[in-house]
C-alpha cells in the first residue's frame, strides 16, 4: 500500500525549496517618459526598473548612440527591501533627427553566482517633429507701415557714438595688453616623450595600491585615463575626451592588432566603471601589466630611432 503521507510531506518539502529559488529570479520593468508630442533636440527619458536578488550584478553593454537617439545622461540607484534588490536606471536620450523611428531593444545581463540571465525591453517606435508650432496664434498687421525720413543729424549722431565706442576699445585692450606684459609668466611644457609621462602615472597608481583596497573602480578609471592621455599625446588625437567608439573610428594604426588591444583594454575598463562589475585580482593585475609593457615597448622605439639619426650623422 502506498504511503501517501509520505509523499505528501516531500512534496510540501519541495515546494518549500522551490518557492525561494523562484522568488529571486529577476525582472525587467520599464517606463517611457515625454512629452504628447516629441520635437527634434527634445530630451525624454527611460525608466528601467530590475527586480533580481541582492548577490546579482546588473550591467549593460555601453551605448554611445541608438541611430539618431543620443544618450545624453545614465542616472542609477538601488533599493533593497528583504532579499531583493531593484536597480532603478534612467536613461536620457536626445533625438537629432525627423520622421518615424523604432527605438531599439536594450539589453541587461544578471549576472548571479553560476548563471547568466539576459533581460530586454521592447523595442517602440517614436513620431520626431521638426519644430513647436501653435496654430492658435496669428500675426497680423496693427497698421500700414508708415514712410520715414531721415534727415543728416539723424546720421551723424549715431555713427559719430559708433566710432567713439571703437576708440575706447581699442583704448582698452592697449591697456590690457600692457598690463599682460608687465606680469608675464613664463610657460611651462612637458616635452618628454609621451611613455615617460604615462609611466610615471601608471606608477603612482601602483603606489596607491588601489586593487589591496578593493577600489576597482577608482582603479579602471584612472588606467584607462592613463591610456587615453597617452594615445592623445603620442597620436596626436583628443582621446581623454572622447568615448571608446570614437577612439576606435579615429585611431588609424598601421598595426590593427594594437588597435584591436587598446580597444579591448579599454572597452574592458568602461564595463567596471559603468556596470559596477568586480573583478577578479588577477585579471586587474594582469591589465596593469600589459599598459605597462605597452608603454615599456615605446623606449625600445625611440633608442632604435636615436641610433639610426646618429648612425645617418657619422656618416
Amino acid at each position: 500500500m502506498r504511503n501517501y503521507k509520505f509523499e505528501i510531506k516531500m512534496i510540501a518539502v519541495l515546494t518549500a525549496l522551490i518557492i525561494p529559488l523562484l522568488g529571486f529570479s529577476a525582472e525587467l520593468d520599464y517606463k517611457l517618459e515625454k512629452t504628447k508630442k516629441l520635437f527634434i533636440g527634445t530630451p525624454f527619458k527611460l525608466h528601467v526598473n530590475i527586480t533580481s536578488a541582492v548577490s546579482d550584478s546588473i550591467f549593460s553593454t555601453q551605448k554611445d548612440t541608438l541611430n539618431i537617439f543620443i544618450l545624453k545622461k545614465i542616472e542609477s540607484n538601488e533599493e533593497i527591501i528583504d532579499d531583493t534588490k531593484t536597480t532603478l536606471l534612467d536613461f536620457t536620450y536626445q533625438p537629432f533627427d525627423t520622421g518615424e523611428f523604432i527605438f531599439p531593444e536594450l539589453e541587461f545581463a544578471v549576472k548571479t553566482a553560476d548563471s547568466l540571465e539576459i533581460l530586454k525591453t521592447n523595442n517602440f517606435i517614436l513620431n520626431i517633429e521638426s519644430v513647436i508650432t501653435d496654430s492658435t496664434e496669428n500675426i497680423k498687421d496693427i497698421a500700414d507701415p508708415l514712410a520715414v525720413r531721415l534727415k543728416f543729424m539723424d546720421y551723424f549722431i549715431p555713427l559719430l557714438i559708433i566710432i567713439i565706442i571703437i576708440f575706447a576699445i581699442k583704448y582698452l585692450i592697449k591697456l590690457i595688453k600692457q598690463s599682460k606684459n608687465g606680469i608675464s609668466k613664463p610657460e611651462i611644457i612637458d616635452d618628454r616623450p609621451a611613455y615617460i609621462i604615462a609611466l610615471e602615472l601608471l606608477n603612482k597608481l601602483k603606489k596607491d595600491d588601489l586593487l589591496t583596497k578593493g577600489d576597482f573602480l577608482n582603479f579602471y578609471f584612472r588606467i584607462s585615463l592613463i591610456l587615453r592621455l597617452f594615445i592623445e599625446l603620442h597620436y596626436k588625437i583628443n582621446s581623454v575626451e572622447m568615448t571608446t567608439s570614437e577612439i576606435r573610428a579615429n585611431l588609424l594604426l598601421d598595426d590593427h592588432s594594437e588597435k584591436s588591444d587598446i580597444v579591448r583594454f579599454l572597452s574592458q575598463a568602461d564595463m567596471i566603471k559603468f556596470a559596477k562589475e568586480i573583478p577578479e585580482i588577477k585579471n586587474s593585475e594582469d591589465s596593469f601589466n600589459w599598459l605597462e609593457n605597452y608603454l615599456k615597448s615605446f623606449e625600445k622605439i625611440t633608442t632604435n630611432i636615436s641610433e639610426q639619426k646618429q648612425t645617418k650623422k657619422e656618416y
